[in-house]
């Protein structure tokens, strides 16, 4: 943790020197949980109910010139893991560049960066929680790469094609366990009307590696590929917008194929924006999962989620953004088959952000 900090502050005291702009930024979620559900002696009982940092945004976004910028985050967050209390993790460091080759809209980023798999990269956080293939772990938010991103001409839509890491930003060297082979993604999103996207990803992934490196040699029982598919949909029509996700993901092991196993997941999301309608800022947020994390008729665990909220947002940018949001949610957690992994969760988040850009 010291050594991310005294490279946050190196990179404070250098990229000045070298950027001709820098936009410092900034975003804070003070968040208050209350949450239900089954103690271990089976009984329904209070798990959490607690004040938390659970995101401390700060970030660093220097223009080299117009066709070249970058991007350094780091995220400050409570946790339990260490006698502290706070942890830091970097969250982006990457570099983009607008014409690497001579491709019209075409933008070539190299580093830590977001995911182009799913929701991903278009969530916004209306609701508090993760988007869902994150929240149910189809791909990562982040991770090391290379990516070739870019808008279909005419106003068409963007694509983006990726190599990366594989298992996220928190993983590197000893941590990504042996694993030697890159993950590939290909995501594309298509605009036939105003308002209407229609999108696909996909991703070739895998974890550890096929031949042990340990004294006795031989096939890793560990290792395994996999193959995730995500479509999406997305709607707007005046104050109201609507997105459908369906994620698949198959998983095989070549050296146990007892362990080969696949797993599917639908969400539903709903906003309702009442700015146009009345004079305060204020959304209505409706949300539904249903993931089956095993997808077998004898290792049913079906998990669906219901998830209400509303936002008012109290002071914007001068971009008219929220710069301050008050965010209120409800989930309800039920299992089909381990019902004693059910739960209810009531969130309260204050969130607050802020940017500046220094001429150098």
């Amino acid at each position: 943790m010291k050594r991310l900090i005294v490279l946050l502050c190196l990179g404070v005291m250098i990229l000045p020197v070298m950027a001709h702009e820098i936009k410092l930024t900034g975003e804070m979620w003070n968040r208050w949980t209350l949450e239900t559900g089954n103690a271990p002696a089976g009984e329904n009982t209070i798990l959490r109910n607690n004040l938390s940092l659970e995101r401390g945004y700060l970030g660093l976004e220097p223009k080299f010139s117009d066709a070249v910028k970058g991007r350094f985050t780091v995220d400050i967050f409570s946790t339990d893991l260490v006698k502290d209390g706070a942890g830091l993790k970097i969250k982006y460091a990457y570099l983009d560049f607008s014409k690497l080759l001579p491709i019209p809209d075409m933008t070539t980023t190299i580093g830590l960066q977001k995911v182009y798999f799913g929701s991903i990269y278009d969530w916004d956080y209306t609701l508090i929680g993760k988007s869902p293939t994150d929240e149910y772990k189809f791909a990562n938010s982040a991770d090391y790469g290379l990516t070739l991103h870019g808008y279909i001409p005419k106003g068409w839509g963007e694509y983006a094609l990726g190599l990366y890491n594989g298992e996220g930003y928190k993983n590197y060297g000893a941590n990504l366990k042996n694993n030697i082979q890159p993950a590939f993604l290909a995501n594309l999103r298509l605009i036939p009307v105003a308002g209407l996207t229609l999108g696909g990803s996909f991703m070739l992934n895998s974890s550890e590696r096929s031949d042990s490196l340990s004294g006795l040699g031989g096939d890793n029982p560990k290792y395994n590929e996999q193959k995730l598919m995500d479509a999406y949909l997305s709607a707007a029509y005046g104050p109201l917008t609507l997105m459908g996700e369906y994620m698949m993901k198959d998983v095989t092991y070549p050296n146990d194929s007892a362990k080969d196993m696949s797993a599917n997941c639908a969400s539903v999301n709903a906003v309702l924006k009442l700015k146009t309608l009345v004079e305060k800022d204020i959304d209505f947020v409706v949300r539904y999962d249903r993931s089956d994390p095993t997808d077998s008729d004898k290792d049913e665990n079906i998990v669906t989620a219901i998830t209400g909220g509303v936002n008012y947002n109290f002071m914007h940018d001068d971009s008219s953004n929220p710069a301050m949001q008050l965010q209120l949610n409800y989930t309800n957690k039920s299992n089909s088959v381990k019902t004693t992994n059910d739960s209810s969760a009531l969130m309260l988040q204050l969130k607050w952000r802020f940017n500046n850009t220094l001429k150098v």
